[in-house]
């Protein structure tokens, strides 16, 4: 998992042994009060990673309409008070179906720089050019299933889990990683596909769809939906089961209580604050987007980081889930993105770079993908896209980067349209515009070097029913 910030404090003079005790035991409450957590994601099996990290960078049909389905009611579940519970088997037993593990598979594209003789001299051969090689690698997550629809069972997971895209430079080489394929695990150790369906980096929140047609009937009857609960009345001290895919071994669950609500954290991966909720009950590697459950068995947060370092034990953070119920519905119910050949792929034929974090904080740019370059008499020249405009969104899902977008242009194909935000520089500030985009296919972009810029993929469009969590009342 990603290493958190650490402070460090100099003092260059002399102190006994108690000043020094002192100073350890203020500096590890600056730390806790700083609440730098790590992302719980588990080691990247394979290639040069660690927890998300690429060597030295900081480093997912067609159904009937139908009526809405909402959160019910559980009306079987037993009203068990958290204080009075010795054993825990019935509610693991409850809960432990609605899980599910998340194997994320990772494509590592590098390329050497030709330029660099001792690099050649041992990595490629003595000879000076540029080579290049890809390698799979997985990353272990865990997710909970909060819907059902005709043709496809919904699971919620973290962003960070389901969704992989980096790339960077070093002086050696350069690369870029990400998503190439997506597996859940049920109970009964069935593992399927699965695919996007939304995402969310801010929130650091994703919806995964599986086919039901995939699904062995064995495997339906042992598996169940979620109930989710208000965690707006979750209350300090109350007893919670956590369960995942820890270390990537499996389900776990792990018990334990609230410790704090409403806890500003900080991830070290991302560098984004959340609101979450802190827990005593271990979270480890692999744990991300797994569930956290009452003492009725109700879902209330999806596991999502925990604070790492010298001194510091049993502060784990969840995402409650009544602060993204709303995102998680609207998911549920966006198209399913499926990967096509990529002879199909669409494209808007534009260069861009990201805006720099540094921009955004200082001067108040849009974050986003900056548009630098458009291919005359492509698709982006022909909507009305200009230079310097900054891309913010794809069909309402978000862009903070080049690299995110062409993750979520990675779900179209040649003649598709698409919903382009864009963030237009109006004198001292931006305006906000939407463009329509019919994105074409590469051979028809004449300049090459601009199209291989962008890389998509998707299916035909859908209509779904509306679906929802399930909810307890």
């Amino acid at each position: 998992m990603m290493y958190p910030e650490t402070n460090f404090n100099y003092d260059n003079n002399n102190e006994n042994k108690g000043n020094r005790k002192q100073r350890r035991q203020n500096k590890s409450r600056r730390n806790l009060h700083k609440a730098a957590a790590v992302l719980a994601g588990v080691a990247v099996i394979g290639g040069s990673f660690w927890g998300g990290s690429l060597l030295t960078q900081n480093t997912e049909n067609t159904v009937q309409a139908a009526s809405t389905m909402n959160l019910s009611k559980d009306e079987t579940t037993p009203d068990i008070v958290a204080s009075s519970l010795t054993d825990y088997s019935d509610l693991a037993a409850q809960c432990l179906p609605q899980v599910v593990s998340v194997t994320n598979v990772i494509e590592v594209t590098s390329t050497s720089n030709g330029g660099s003789d001792l690099f050649n001299f041992f990595y490629g051969n003595g000879q000076n050019q540029n080579q290049t090689s890809t390698q799979e690698s997985e990353a272990y997550g865990s997710g909970v299933i909060i819907g059902k629809t005709e043709d496809e069972l919904l699971i919620v997971t973290n962003n960070h889990v389901a969704v992989y895209d980096k790339s960077g430079n070093t002086m050696y080489y350069s690369y870029t990683a990400s998503t190439k394929e997506r597996k859940v695990t049920f109970v009964d150790g069935t593992e399927v596909e699965a695919n996007l369906k939304g995402a969310d980096s801010d929130a650091d929140i994703a919806v995964l769809a599986v086919k039901l047609s995939d699904i062995p009937e064995d495997t339906l009857n042992a598996i169940s939906v979620a109930t989710i609960d208000n965690s707006d009345d979750v209350k300090v001290g109350q007893g919670v089961m956590a369960i995942g895919n820890a270390l990537g071994l499996g389900q776990t669950t792990t018990f334990g209580h609230v410790s704090a609500l409403n806890k500003d954290v900080t991830t070290s991966d991302d560098n984004v604050t959340r609101s979450m909720m802190q827990i005593d009950a271990a979270i480890n590697a692999g744990n991300s987007g797994g569930g956290l459950f009452d003492a009725n068995g109700h879902l209330i947060g999806i596991n999502s980081a925990k604070s790492s370092g010298e001194g510091v034990e049993g502060m784990g953070y969840a995402i409650p889930i009544s602060s993204v119920e709303d995102l998680i519905n609207n998911m549920m119910n966006q198209k399913t993105k499926v990967q096509i050949d990529e002879d199909q792929r669409g494209y808007l034929g534009i260069q861009g770079v990201d805006v720099p974090t540094e921009y955004v904080q200082r001067f108040g740019m849009p974050e986003g993908a900056m548009v630098t370059k458009i291919t005359e008499g492509s698709p982006a020249s022909d909507a009305g896209l200009q230079l310097n405009d900054i891309i913010t969104a794809v069909d309402g899902q978000k862009v903070s980067s080049f690299e995110t977008l062409r993750s979520a242009l990675s779900y179209y194909a040649a003649g598709e349209s698409v919903t382009i935000t864009v963030q237009r520089p109006n004198g001292n500030q931006y305006t906000e515009t939407q463009i329509t985009v019919t994105l074409a296919d590469r051979s028809t972009i004449t300049d090459t070097t601009e199209a291989d810029t962008e890389e998509g993929s998707s299916e035909a469009e859908t209509q779904e029913p509306q679906v929802q969590m399930q909810k307890a009342q």
